[in-house]
């Protein structure tokens, strides 16, 4: 009970110290485990600032601030999230994966919705509303209804989720997320790049906004404003990405990036016995993470006897993130286990290569420390990041569909004896880490200008208010097309008569 007072007391000095805390809450009820280190990056470092937080999440942090911190377990959604085998949707087409994704993932706002926990939510007030870009806008009426700032923060960069409205993305150079394309794309390409662009806004207008208006209706009453028109008075959007590892487009002053906030080279150390496989491999170490939504022990049983026979062949020592204890057929130089301390594996001097799926998370982790990679991608966004990775020249890509052990022991000596890809790869580091601050700071400092600034409306862009024929001029366009065509109609009616030879008149 004394402990209990000490920490009570001590939590109001920090908050009178600041004096500018206020009640935030955050909203990231479907998110991969992966992604939620974003969002708790972001939440915890505003709770440090001073401000409480009210997270609603699938997963939350084990560690969490005892004081300040409140979290909302949306269980329900992280046991959908669970059961979700992704191996079943890596042999489709971009469309037929892009379908299955807006199929699959549209139903868990709603359930979050329904929740009495988050029910509970609507009888208190906060100043700022946090809200994950990714399936979770039925929420977004939170902001309205508290009168607070929203703003918007997306784990996986620009997802074109929303933000096609709040920052135009033109798809002659800026490629879909879901698409292996540069922004040097050929007739084709860009043929391609603008289709996919369409079908992921008409599965967004048609199917997705449909539901998450209806749930936003059920939650918060039926004269609610529909979550497109709400969207368009977003305060802030964060994005975590980083110019080094994405293609350059134009960004609206409320557009931020922060790529790589998530990470911290201070807060993971290597355990004593993964630290000594480490430091005694001769021939160093290979990392091989499938991330944490594709589970290793759920891959095709004939896919990992080919990675087996492969790693069993290499002079290099394997750490392999995998969901079992056991793994059939284990070499001697294999080391497995189910959670591991990626950056600070990733950190180690002894560390050749990191095989990975490609995760954005991932590969700005990889870049961040300067380690090549040998990327595997599955689907969203991986085959777009394995590709500009190649492009970047510190990776090589293979494909999982057509994976032989040749095609693995092809990649990783590529990597291990082209001393171009390690070189590339330190150059990245150095690029990516030579920024003005910190990408949480510069995350953590744009959040509190909003509430500063009571929304920031100074930075908002008329665009996110104009239509799509308003905002790419297309009524315009209309318009002197109907006018030049008509006044060619006219000169040819005009020149016509000119030239038309007159009716000859019949004597008698």
């Amino acid at each position: 009970m004394l402990l209990k007072s000490i920490l009570w007391l001590f939590s109001l000095a920090f908050l009178f110290q600041h004096g500018n805390s206020a009640r935030i809450l955050g909203l990231f009820p479907f998110s991969g485990p992966s992604h939620n280190h974003v969002f708790s990056a972001l939440t915890t470092a505003l709770h440090d600032r001073g401000h409480d937080l009210t997270v609603v999440t699938a997963y939350p942090l084990k560690n969490a601030p005892n004081i300040g911190y409140r979290q909302i377990d949306v269980k329900p959604i992280r046991d959908y999230f669970e059961s979700f085998d992704v191996y079943e949707y890596s042999g489709q087409s971009t469309f037929g994966r892009l379908w299955s994704m807006w199929y699959s993932f549209s139903h868990n706002c709603p359930l979050a919705a329904e929740m009495p926990e988050v029910r509970q939510l609507l009888k208190e007030k906060f100043d700022l509303v946090l809200v994950s870009t990714f399936f979770n806008e039925c929420l977004i009426p939170f902001a309205k209804h508290n009168k607070a700032p929203l703003v918007m923060v997306s784990s996986l960069g620009s997802l074109g989720f929303g933000m096609g409205i709040n920052n135009p993305e033109p798809s002659s150079f800026v490629p879909s997320v879901f698409l292996p394309f540069t922004d040097h794309m050929s007739f084709s390409e860009r043929m391609v790049n603008f289709f996919a662009t369409l079908f992921v806004d008409l599965c967004k207008y048609f199917r997705h906004y449909p539901k998450m208006d209806a749930a936003a209706k059920a939650l918060f009453g039926p004269d609610t404003p529909s979550v497109m028109e709400l969207e368009t008075d977003t305060s802030l959007i964060i994005l975590n990405s980083h110019p080094s590892l994405s293609y350059p487009k134009p960004l609206l002053p409320n557009v931020i990036e922060a790529g790589g906030m998530h990470i911290r080279e201070d807060n993971e150390t290597l355990p004593e016995d993964l630290k000594q496989f480490m430091d005694d491999a001769e021939h160093g170490v290979i990392y091989f993470s499938m991330g944490s939504t594709l589970k290793g022990n759920k891959m095709p049983r004939n896919k990992v006897d080919i990675l087996v026979s492969a790693f069993a062949e290499l002079p290099q020592r394997v750490i392999w993130k995998w969901e079992s204890e056991s793994l059939p057929g284990k070499p001697e130089n294999v080391k497995i286990s189910e959670w591991l301390p990626q950056q600070a594996i990733l950190a180690h001097s002894n560390l050749k290569a990191f095989f990975t799926h490609g995760g954005l998370l991932s590969t700005q982790e990889s870049a961040y420390f300067g380690v090549p990679l040998i990327g595997m991608p599955m689907l969203g966004d991986q085959m777009l990041n394995v590709e500009r990775s190649e492009k970047l020249g510190y990776a090589v890509g293979i494909d999982f569909k057509t994976l032989t052990k040749e095609s693995v022991m092809k990649a990783i000596r590529t990597i291990l004896e082209n001393e171009s890809h390690k070189l590339n790869a330190e150059k990245l580091k150095t690029r990516f880490r030579d920024q003005p601050e910190m990408p949480l700071e510069r995350a953590i400092y744009w959040t509190e200008f909003v509430l500063k600034h009571n929304g920031a409306p100074h930075l908002q862009s008329q665009a996110a208010k104009l239509s799509c024929y308003q905002l790419y001029m297309l009524d315009v366009g209309a318009l002197l097309f109907i006018l030049i065509t008509f006044g060619l109609w006219t000169d040819y009616l005009f020149i016509n008569s000119l030239f038309k030879s007159p009716k000859k008149v019949k004597t008698s």
